[in-house]
């Protein structure tokens, strides 16, 4: 599996961000094939613990639920489209930078994330009259390993490399909300996603690339001192394009969940 992105507006290290982000927010990010369901009489799997709209509880219930589902998520959950998060595992991610100030190409590959099942679940509301979920959660540690390759310039200054790429994130937060709309698909009930919003917090951001400048180290860890000394403006910079991302990977993940299964069955009356 191959992820493109384009025009991203910072160095390519902090993509790794938006992908770690994304991932935490739809619990992997990464949408599966998933099992082979006929669309009209797909069930959920008997571990998912059923909440009713009509309950006055349903916040409770719909926590519980997903809070009963967090062992299973180390090993991956199949027939809700998530892959083993313990850790997760992405092939390959590639992004291009053609204009402004910067003009990068670069692949990472064999890419490992560790740290997501540590999440908190800081909120979870669901409106079923508005069709409306709201979900915050954190996770206080990501880890992610990669290699690296890229050219290109930045501000004017060549960037080149091929190696190790290393990150750890701290304190992150999200926050996520669902709007969605009932419709009828042959005599059922379905729900079908309207807009995604992410939003993201993040504290302390310390990366690494090595062989940067065909193994020149000074001028290498100058760059890697550059990148996390200027975390703060390089997040600003990025957030608009990593939030929309984010909003567009949630999007399709949620879409693959309620095309497969009907309103009723994710939260029946």
């Amino acid at each position: 599996m191959v992820l493109e992105y384009s025009s991203i507006r910072n160095l390519a290290s902090k993509m790794q961000l938006c992908t770690c982000l994304m991932l935490l927010t739809t619990y992997s990010g990464v949408v599966l094939a998933g099992p082979s369901f006929e669309k009209e009489r797909a069930q959920l799997p008997s571990f998912v613990k059923i909440c009713r709209r009509s309950d006055p509880n349903l916040d409770v219930c719909a926590r519980n639920s997903l809070l009963g589902m967090r062992e299973l998520l180390h090993y991956g959950i199949p027939e809700l489209f998530i892959p083993p998060i313990t850790p997760l595992v992405v092939p390959e991610i590639r992004m291009d930078q053609d204009s402004g100030a910067i003009y990068l190409h670069s692949t990472f590959k064999d890419i490992t994330v560790n740290g997501l099942a540590n999440f908190t679940l800081n909120e979870l509301h669901i409106n079923p009259q508005k069709m409306r979920m709201t979900l915050m959660m954190s996770v206080p540690n990501v880890t992610m390993n990669a290699k690296y390759k890229m050219q290109g310039k930045i501000m004017m200054m060549p960037l080149m490399g091929e190696g190790d790429f290393k990150a750890n994130f701290s304190n992150v937060e999200l926050s996520t909300v669902i709007n969605a709309e009932r419709y009828t698909r042959k005599e059922r009930l379905y729900a079908k996603v309207k807009d995604v919003t992410v939003k993201y917090k993040l504290g302390k951001a310390d990366l690494h690339l090595s062989n940067l400048f065909n193994g020149d180290h000074a001028l290498g860890e100058r760059m890697n001192t550059f990148v996390n000394e200027n975390w703060d403006s390089l997040s600003s910079e990025l957030r608009p394009l990593l939030e929309t991302s984010m909003s567009d990977i949630v999007r399709a993940s949620a879409e693959k969940i309620f095309d497969t299964y009907s309103f009723d069955d994710l939260l029946p009356e």
